[in-house]
Order: C-alpha cells, then structure tokens, then sequence
C-alpha cells in the first residue's frame, strides 16, 4: 500500500513538473515552484549544482547541451511560466550555448529570427513578437566564470523578488514543439563507409543511402562524393544478373592498382569511381564471382543522375537482419549478474563478461569491439536493460521475448 502511495505521488509530481515547464520536463530539477529563478549548467551535471543549493532560493535547474534546438525548448518552457524573472547560467559552455543565450538577450533576434551575431535560428513558431516580450521579462545573469558553485547561493539571496513589470505579459504561452526535418546530408567523420549485402542490389542501395546522406557537393565538378568505401557482395542474386546483363556493355577502364584474387575473397582497389553507371559496368564482369570486395578511395555521382538515385532510394526497400560478422552476443541472467558471452557465427565461444548493471556490460561488450552493426547494438542494448530490470525485479529474463 506504501509503495502505490509513493508511486502515485511520484506520478503527481510529473504532473506539477509538466504544468511548470512543458517540456523535457522528467530532465529538469524543480525545487520551488513559487521562485522567480532559474538556473541553467550548460555541460555541467546539474547534480553538481544542486548539492550546493537550498531549494527555496530557486525554481528549476537544468542543462542546455545544444546551442540550437535546447533554445528553442528553453524559450517555450519560459514563455510557459511568466513567473520566471531571472535566468541564471552558470558551468561549462562546450558548444556556445551559453553565448548564443546571451546574445540573445543583449541583442534579441532579427527579422529572419536569427540570434543576432550568432549562427543560431530559432523556428518560426517563435514569433518575434514573443520573443522580444521573454527577453523585456526575463532578466539574464551570466555566471559562467563562476567555479565554485557554493558561491551562487550568496548570489541568488541576493536577487529580490520583482513581480510583472507594467505592460509585460503575465498569462501562459505554450507552443508547439518545433517540426524535426531529416537534413538530405548528414554530418560525418570522413573515417570510412561499409556498403556490404547478401546480394548486389542490397550492398548498391546501401552505397547511395550513404553517398546521399554523408556526400559532399562540388559545385564545380557537379559532383556528390564519398571518400574511403567498403563495397561487399556475398552472391550475385539471379535478379543481380539479369539487371547487370540486360545493361548495355560498358567500357571498364583500367580500375586498379592492386588486385588480390584467392579462393575465398576477390578484391579490387579503385582509386577514383563512378558508381552510377562505372560500378555496374565493373560488377557485371564480375558477377560470376563470390565475395567480391571492392576498395574504393572516392565514389562519385554526377549532378544530373542525383534525381535517379533519390527516386531509386525512393522505393520500397528490403529489410533484411544480416548477421553481425562479428558474431552473436547471447544474455542471461545468473547468480545475480547479467552475463553475455560472444559467440562466433559458426558458434564457438569466444569470450563472456558480465556485470552488475546494464551500462558497465555494454562498456565492455563495446571497448572490446564485439559489435560491428549499430542495429545489432541497438538490439543489444534493449537486451541488456531488459536483463537489468528482470536482475533488479527477480524475474526470469528469456533474450528477445517481452
């Protein structure tokens, strides 16, 4: 009866948090819903802040990772509790967060709703007008040099409490959260890329996915282009053949500087490859072949077969769960500790850990490189903290069942 009590007031509290501030709401600390006070740590766990802090001098605390779209939450939360008065920033700033805040209310934004001065442009569901009312409202206190932390509950005795100023509006605002829009690029370290099936036309759709979300534009060569590829076909499908064969015959140019043909693995390395029309033209020489593995330093497409590939990435696609060549990892759950142990495909065992909990277990399982794929470690991941909750709760964990 105790545990329901509590569990009930728990999930009133959540309640209290979201009508306070709406948003990412279970990620924010509230202490005293009547202060006029906020805090902001930026990089820095707030847990460190907070331990430092009488609860009665402040209303919420929180951090702000993302200079872009932790604003946009923060501004909503605000406009959501007119209350707040004074926003305080102390702890690391890693990414100018805590510039971009400050620009934004010494210098507001501007009629496109950049923050002035910055790179940073707030949606449009912010309106200015909005906009400029949170910042005549909210006074900022930047604290950023600030290191120890036991000095900011002087500070924030030291604010008196205000009220509205005259002509501010005091009533709740609460917009929409901001529509996520999947950019067609996406950011990249450059390290490498693995395109790799069962089949040519699984490894071929995977190389233009990557080349599409991760290739660089040259606008004078009229290019997309990846650097350092992996290309890896298990078997020529029959459907493979058909389509190479049906092809008119290209002319491959010589394509390497280096080629290592063996029994098991038939490998080219290309330094520079077109991969709309040039990579077919390669494979339909070598569709007779198994494993072939083709090392590519640059593939390219053309500016004018761009429309091609997104409409061709534009079908409907094969799922298929290809198997980690790295091998299988297999959980359960004894003598109270979660245990994996790695498994080769061909099912030899070649190593076992385990653990307490599910984050010190993936530590190890991912330091010591047992997985290659990230949808295997996603399912591995679920796999563990299910194991942990069965662990914690002393029921029985089977792998992949609820």
């Amino acid at each position: 009866m105790a545990a329901e009590i509590n569990n009930e007031s728990k999930i009133e509290s959540k309640r209290e948090n979201k009508k306070l501030l709406p948003y990412y709401s279970d990620t924010i600390h509230i202490a005293n819903p009547t202060s006029e006070n906020g805090i902001l740590c930026l990089w820095t766990k707030k847990e460190r802040v907070i331990e430092k802090l009488s609860e009665h001098n402040y209303c919420f605390i929180g951090q702000l990772y993302s200079k872009d779209y932790g604003l946009q939450i923060l501004f909503r939360n605000l406009l959501a509790n007119p209350q707040i008065r004074n926003l305080v920033i102390v702890g690391v700033d890693l990414n100018d967060a805590g510039t971009g805040l400050v620009n934004f209310f010494t210098k507001g934004v501007d009629f496109e709703n950049k923050i002035i001065d910055t790179d940073i442009t707030l949606d449009d569901k912010l309106t200015k007008e909005n906009l400029d009312a949170l910042r005549a409202r909210v006074k900022l206190h930047d604290l950023r040099k600030l290191k120890n932390f036991a000095k900011l509950e002087s500070y924030l005795e030291k604010i008196k409490p205000q009220g509205l100023p005259q002509g501010t509006f005091s009533e709740k605002i609460v917009i929409p959260l901001p529509n996520v829009a999947p950019p067609i690029r996406f950011p990249t370290d450059f390290s490498g890329f693995k395109a790799r099936g069962d089949d040519f036309y699984s490894a071929y759709r995977s190389l233009l996915s990557k080349l599409s979300r991760f290739g660089i534009f040259d606008p004078e060569k009229k290019t997309l282009t990846i650097t350092n590829i992996i290309f890896f076909v298990t078997k020529f499908s029959y459907e493979d053949k058909k389509f190479l064969k049906s092809r008119k015959k290209g002319k491959v140019k010589k394509i390497s500087e280096f080629l290592h043909d063996d029994k098991t693995v038939k490998t080219i390395i290309i330094l520079e490859l077109d991969v709309w029309d040039s990579l077919k033209d390669i494979c339909r020489t070598l569709m007779n072949q198994e494993n072939v593995c083709l090392l590519i330093g640059k593939a390219y497409v053309d500016e004018k077969n761009l429309e091609d590939v997104v409409e061709l990435l534009g079908t409907a696609q094969r799922v298929k769960w290809e198997p980690d060549p790295h091998g299988n990892i297999v959980i359960r759950v004894e003598d109270n500790l979660i245990k994996a142990t790695h498994f080769s495909q061909a099912g030899n065992v070649l190593d076992e850990f385990s653990a307490t909990n599910a984050r010190d277990l993936s530590k190890k399982i991912a330091s010591s490189n047992k997985i290659s794929m990230i949808y295997h470690a996603l399912d591995i991941g679920g796999e563990l903290a299910k194991a942990e909750l069965a662990l914690k709760r002393g029921e029985k964990y089977v792998q992949d069942k609820n």
